[in-house]
C-alpha cells in the first residue's frame, strides 16, 4: 500500500497510557464514519505499515486507540507524531454537492453562468474562513476561486468537473481582461 492509494485520516498525537494506547486526532468532517476501521496505515521507514485496530474510544475531541502489537509506552511513543492513512476505498460516502479536497486535483472548473470550462483545478487551499480552489486558467495564469458556504457547487464525478457560481469579475482579474468602464484616460484626474 502506498500513499497514492490512501487518504490522510489524521495523526497520532501522543501515547495515552503505559499500556501502549495512543491518542488519534482525525482530520475529517464525519468522525463517526471511521469508528469501525479495522486497520490503520502508519508510515515506517518510508512505507505504510498496517496496524490492526483492537479498539477505538472517544476521548473529548480525540480518540484513544489500542493497536495490536503496541503494548508498551515506549512503542506508543514511537508512533507519536505519525500521520495515519486509510485506503481510498474506506472513505465515507459524501452527500450531494460535496467532494473530497484531494479528489478534485486535475478536474475542470466550469462557470455555471457561461457553461464554459475556465481552468484546471491544481488543488484546494483550506487555510482561512473557507476553502479556495487554486486553478490554472491557462497561458500562465493561476488564481483562486473562493468556496464560501453559500456557493452552489455541482459535483460531476464521471466528467471530473465542478460547476461553480463564479463571483462577478473574478475571471477578468485573472485573465487580465480590461474593464470597458476604465478605458480612456480622460476619466482619470490626479488631484493637485
Amino acid at each position: 500500500m502506498n500513499q497514492d492509494q490512501c487518504f490522510l485520516l489524521g495523526k497520532i498525537t501522543k501515547p495515552f497510557s503505559f499500556k501502549g494506547e495512543v491518542v488519534l486526532w482525525m482530520d475529517v468532517d464525519d468522525k463517526a464514519a471511521y469508528m469501525d476501521v479495522t486497520t490503520l496505515w502508519i508510515p515506517q521507514q518510508s512505507i505504510l505499515v498496517p496496524y490492526a485496530v483492537e479498539s477505538i474510544k472517544v476521548n473529548k475531541d480525540r480518540f484513544v486507540v489500542r493497536l495490536s502489537d503496541v503494548n508498551t509506552e515506549d512503542q506508543a511513543k514511537g508512533l507519536a507524531g505519525k500521520d495515519v492513512w486509510l485506503p481510498l476505498s474506506d472513505m465515507a460516502p459524501l452527500s450531494e454537492g460535496k467532494f473530497y479536497f484531494h479528489e478534485v486535483q486535475g478536474w475542470t472548473a466550469v462557470d455555471r453562468a457561461s457553461d464554459e470550462a475556465v481552468g484546471t483545478i491544481l488543488h484546494v487551499v483550506d487555510q482561512g474562513a473557507y476553502p479556495m480552489l487554486e486553478v490554472d486558467f491557462g497561458e500562465g495564469n493561476t488564481g483562486f476561486i473562493p468556496l464560501p458556504e453559500h456557493v452552489t457547487i455541482d459535483v460531476k464525478r464521471d466528467a471530473q468537473t465542478l460547476v461553480l457560481d463564479l463571483p462577478d469579475g473574478l475571471l477578468d482579474v485573472y485573465l487580465g481582461k480590461d474593464d470597458p468602464e476604465m478605458d480612456g484616460d480622460d476619466d482619470w484626474e490626479v488631484p493637485v
